[in-house]
């Protein structure tokens, strides 16, 4: 077992620093293109057709990858004014129940996410001519980081860092 969490934990630690910084490169695209969008409209008077939709793809992928690494750090909201009065076994089955709550919400984006994936495939969107998939993509991309995301709480034993 303690080569698993080994394993287990190189991976995640890899995995999750990718992440990070896709994310970073993504917000770093994400406030390039809005400057230029804003520069051209009210400085040029012409504002690039590909800016918006840009933009909408990078802030919809930032947003879901970055709820994951939310996930991960356990950072999400959560009520725990109750956590002194239930005590260690009532805030065990408090973590448990989360954690199903999660995976469950984690596989309704992997199903539903795959089925609107398929549905945008045929239709491209306005001004940067990319299919609607490659944005509805990032539910079940999302999906999948957060059960992993879960698992690693599990296995490696990690807690809230507050």
């Amino acid at each position: 077992m303690d080569k698993f969490r080994a394993v287990w934990e190189k991976v995640d630690t890899a995995l999750f620093q990718i992440l990070r910084h896709i994310c970073a490169a993504i917000l770093g695209a994400l406030v390039a293109v809005v400057f230029y969008i804003f520069f051209g409209r009210y400085v040029m008077h012409n504002s690039p057709m590909w800016g918006e939709p840009f933009s909408l793809l990078c802030l919809v992928w930032l947003s879901l990858l970055g709820s994951v690494l939310v996930v991960r750090k356990n950072e999400h909201l959560a009520v725990t004014m109750f956590d002194e009065k239930l005590g260690k076994t009532g805030v065990f089955l408090t973590d448990i129940l989360s954690t199903v709550c999660v995976v469950g919400f984690s596989i309704f984006l992997i199903v539903y996410g795959i089925k609107l994936a398929q549905q945008g495939a045929n239709n491209n969107m306005a001004g940067i001519n990319v299919p609607y998939s490659f944005m509805y993509s990032a539910l079940p991309v999302t999906g999948v980081l957060n059960i992993f995301a879960v698992l690693g709480h599990w296995v490696l034993g990690r807690k809230e860092s507050k």
